[in-house]
């Protein structure tokens, strides 16, 4: 394995954000999307040129705002807020976001955005009927693992574990995997560690 270079600038950070399995964006001083990565594009559609504000909950809209002042302002933030995907259903994010300067000037906001579980009670999704086998594929991939490893982790042929995979989408009626990852980020099936060892009672708030 080739050694990482001391100097960040000549890592190629793009391709890596490509391949994160939440969204992640980058919106402009003036509030529009500039750069989606594919799991953004895969939940939310093809947003570039448009204002972010356009796909946040309506009573959330003050809060996106708010900390999109704070952000072009040198701030760095965490917080939770109410989006809208490309359906039109509310979706729950949380959000980490830096500036990003450019000469030292800050042009634009790059956030990672983590889908949250939905906590109305009584409402059953897809993820529900999912067998064994297919919960444990769908945390395997999860982790990011492609199909030999995923075999190898289940114990089963190459063939085996692609067929497995192929029954979860059709299951879950995701057309590719980081969709079917992002179905169950979203309902609770797979969940993110979002907090350091004893801050896990500590709510996520917009930073001052």
């Amino acid at each position: 394995m080739t050694p990482i270079p001391e100097d960040p600038a000549k890592l190629d950070l793009t391709r890596a954000m490509e391949h994160l399995v939440a969204p992640a964006y980058v919106i402009d001083r003036d509030g529009r999307f500039r750069w989606l990565n594919k799991a953004c594009v895969e939940l939310f559609g093809d947003r570039r040129g448009r204002p972010f504000v356009d796909y946040v909950a309506p009573e959330h809209e003050q809060l996106a705002r708010t900390n999109f002042a704070r952000k072009a302002a040198g701030k760095t933030t965490i917080f939770d807020l109410v989006v809208l995907d490309r359906a039109g259903e509310r979706l729950t994010l949380r959000i980490t976001s830096a500036p990003l300067r450019e000469n030292g000037e800050i042009v634009g906001i790059f956030a990672i955005g983590i889908p949250l579980t939905q906590t109305a009670t009584g409402t059953r999704s897809v993820l529900d009927d999912l067998t064994p086998r297919q919960q444990e594929v769908l945390r395997l991939l999860a982790e990011g693992l492609e199909t030999p490893e995923i075999a190898r982790r289940l114990g089963v042929a190459h063939e085996t574990a692609r067929n497995h995979i192929r029954a979860l989408l059709h299951a879950t009626g995701a057309h590719s995997r980081l969709e079917a990852v992002l179905l169950g980020m979203r309902h609770g099936a797979v969940v993110p560690n979002l907090t350091q060892p004893g801050q896990q009672d500590e709510p996520p708030i917009a930073d001052e």
